[in-house]
């Protein structure tokens, strides 16, 4: 009997079940019966297990590392070319060592700004300022590369043996029990440090700290780890970040781990629901669902990894993870602002897309996606790619994308530009909500960057902890959307949900050379015991001018407000209307009606637990009826307007209200539009309309006159 039991132990690491936390049926899960680790079972089986250890130790080491491809003779040239990134590694690694906590990575989910030192040991389930998100971050530990980095890069192996002991105290303090699955055991965090582990471990392996008894414990962890993630599979898995999130991290243990008989098991069960999840998540637009650019980046982020472990170990993957996976590139090239950042929509951060994209551009060999990236590989990427990685991206050659302006059709977004230079003019709107927690109550949202700057913005998201913040954040008016009675589009409920959802209608878009046009209706008031249907209209002009058209559809009176938000406090209410006060590029917004302006104090959250105060702009008047609002959008420094509403008759002759038809007239030094816009909310129908002479048909006209041609565009 004793024997037996001996040798079921030689089947796992010795001293497994003695001094590792991990108390979960380990024995059923690890088997060392393949060819490379049968030496390692057998002298286990002789009761040699210091030989045992040693071995296990030298295979890891010896083996071709999965993510870090640099070597020591690369180190002067990284110390050359990523001088500040090298300072911002090495002063994270002694943070770290100290137990000194700042999350403060670019796709850090949740960053943080105020910093946190453990007066004594290391609490994983600590939340030190009511936030569970930071004992999340805690636990995904994304720190530890810098650890492994700090190594690489001095050769001092104190940062080596920081690395070993934090991760042996967090092993032997955190036990895989129903307690932790709250705190340092959810399914995400051990499916994101799964990647953090193996790549602090490939920077380090071959340090003094690394010892074979360290390899048996860090190896029993992620064989844990690769356990947990494989054992449940679920609905919320599939339509969900997490899901993604889980199985990236279980295909990079199955990988990692791939000597060992259960990691067959674990790949073919990550890559079919990697596949499952891509099918279900990733719209034919190439958006994830959940309409938040950083969350679609963390999932690209997972997928672009898989690609490239795939590459490396000849693993086949499923088409459509090849097809969709570049679909996320176009789609973050789509929406990339002219500063290479993606737009805060949602639950997202000013981040920074060329990282993600100089590792898509590699993977597809895509000089499209080159031309949105790094030149040369970055910091991040420069210890990823092989020496013949860094030739092959360095030989690409690069070629603007094929289209400027973007319609994602699925998510309901239309993003304009210019061009694809630094100082193009960028404008997004925004013309659906698919629900999800992630998304905000943004109906009709739309933003503006030009001359490398923002100028109206997204507020951003700030917390997900269940406070007016929160709240304050996800609600219309943080948004330069539309509103009725100053009541919120979605009615609050919690963090993650809503008691009542805004929907939206009509989504419609034209993109063309000379202009864009979009229009989609907001049906969240028609909840009111006096309902009132909203529709907001958008054009823009190349290069740099943009008109919208809000109209409130209601019987009685009403307030009616349409909100625009600013990255400062660098505005004043001038002439009727708004300017900015930049020393130079000021825009002006234009209301072509009386109405009232108010400006007021505001927050603006860049990124996850940062608020700065900013302004706020509301347009409003009341009214019966229906009623539509006019507001012209350019600068004036860069472009000479003259506008007008003009009046459009019937083909009687007829003038007719605004409730049938209106126009504006823009007149440029080189040309004028006129913009017709049919509303039809009159007794009759007016199939034709007058306008300066001109016979039009059609709900949305847009006639373009020079002093020599006249054409009309029939938008809709």
């Amino acid at each position: 009997m004793y024997r037996s039991v001996r040798i079921l132990i030689f089947y796992v690491f010795a001293g497994i079940l003695e001094t590792f936390a991990f108390q979960h049926n380990m024995l059923d899960t690890r088997s060392l019966d393949t060819p490379i680790l049968k030496p390692v079972k057998a002298l286990y089986e002789q009761g040699d297990s210091e030989k045992a250890k040693k071995m296990l130790l030298d295979i890891f080491r010896k083996r071709k590392n999965l993510y870090i491809r640099v070597s020591e003779e690369d180190i002067p040239d990284i110390r050359i070319q990523f001088g500040k990134e090298v300072e911002n590694s090495l002063r994270t690694a002694g943070e770290v060592k100290n137990k000194y906590f700042l999350f403060r990575y670019e796709w850090d989910m949740e960053k943080t700004n105020i910093p946190y030192k453990f007066p004594g040991e290391t609490d994983w389930d600590a939340e030190p300022f009511g936030d569970e998100e930071w004992t999340f971050m805690l636990n995904r530990h994304r720190y530890w590369i810098d650890l492994g980095k700090a190594y690489f890069l001095t050769g001092k192996e104190k940062y080596a043996r920081t690395f070993v002991q934090q991760v042996t105290h967090w092993i032997d303090n955190n036990p895989l029990e129903d307690a932790k699955k709250q705190t340092s055991w959810r399914r995400i965090e051990a499916g994101i440090r799964a990647e953090n582990w193996i790549k602090t471990f490939e920077l380090l392996k071959n340090s003094r700290a690394i010892t074979p008894d360290f390899i048996e414990k860090f190896l029993g962890a992620l064989y844990v780890h690769a356990d947990f993630l494989n054992s449940a599979y679920n609905r919320h898995s599939q339509i969900s970040n997490w899901g993604i999130l889980e199985f990236h991290g279980l295909f990079n243990l199955s990988v990692f781990l791939s000597d060992f008989r259960q990691a067959a098991a674990w790949q073919k069960n990550a890559i079919s629901r990697l596949e499952t999840c891509i099918r279900n998540q990733i719209l034919e637009d190439g958006t994830q669902w959940e309409q938040s650019p950083m969350y679609h980046n963390e999932v690209f982020h997972c997928y672009l990894n898989t690609l490239l472990l795939a590459q490396r170990r000849q693993i086949r993957l499923p088409a459509i993870i090849h097809k969709k996976t570049r679909d996320m590139a176009y789609a973050n090239i789509m929406w990339q602002k002219p500063d290479y950042h993606e737009p805060l929509l949602g639950d997202s951060d000013d981040n920074d897309l060329r990282g993600l994209l100089t590792t898509a551009a590699l993977l597809f060999g895509d000089g499209t996606i080159k031309s949105r990236a790094f030149e040369t590989p970055d910091y991040e990427n420069f210890f990823i790619f092989s020496e013949k990685d860094k030739q092959t991206y360095t030989g690409l050659r690069t070629e603007d994308p094929g289209f400027l302006s973007a319609w994602q059709q699925n998510t309901g977004d239309l993003y304009s530009r210019s061009s694809w230079e630094h100082d193009a003019y960028y404008s997004s709107f925004h013309m659906k909500r698919l629900g999800g927690g992630h998304s905000h109550d943004d109906l009709l949202h739309f933003t503006l960057y030009a001359h490398h700057r923002d100028y109206l913005i997204d507020g951003g998201r700030y917390t997900y902890v269940n406070t007016k913040w929160r709240k304050y954040f996800k609600e219309n008016s943080a948004h330069n959307t539309l509103g009725v009675d100053h009541l919120p589009n979605s009615i609050y409920s919690g963090s993650w949900s809503n008691a009542y959802e805004a929907r939206s209608e009509g989504a419609y878009t034209v993109i063309s050379e000379q202009y864009d046009y979009a229009e989609a209706i907001n049906t969240a008031y028609m909840r009111l015991e006096d309902p009132v249907l909203i529709k907001r209209q958008m054009l823009y002009l190349k290069p740099g001018i943009w008109i919208l058209a809000d109209s409130f559809r209601g019987k009685g009176e009403h307030t009616y407000s349409r909100y625009f938000n600013f990255p400062d406090q660098k505005v004043a209410i001038q002439n009727n209307g708004l300017s900015t006060l930049h020393t130079s590029d000021n825009l002006r917004i234009q209301p072509l009606e009386d109405i009232e302006i108010q400006l007021s104090d505001a927050w603006w959250s860049p990124e996850y637990n940062l608020k700065k105060p900013v302004r706020r702009a509301e347009f409003s008047a009341g009214g019966k009826g229906f009623q539509s609002f006019t507001t012209l959008l350019y600068f004036p420094e860069h472009t000479r307007v003259q506008y007008e509403k003009i009046p459009v008759y019937d083909r009687n002759d007829n003038a007719l209200d605004d409730e049938d038809a209106e126009a504006v007239k823009i007149r440029l030094p080189e040309k004028e539009y006129i913009w017709v816009i049919a509303h039809r909310q009159g007794k009759r129908l007016h199939p034709f309309l007058i306008v300066e002479g001109q016979v039009v048909t059609g709900d949305v006209i847009l006639i373009e006159k020079t002093p020599d041609t006249s054409e009309i565009h029939v938008l809709k």
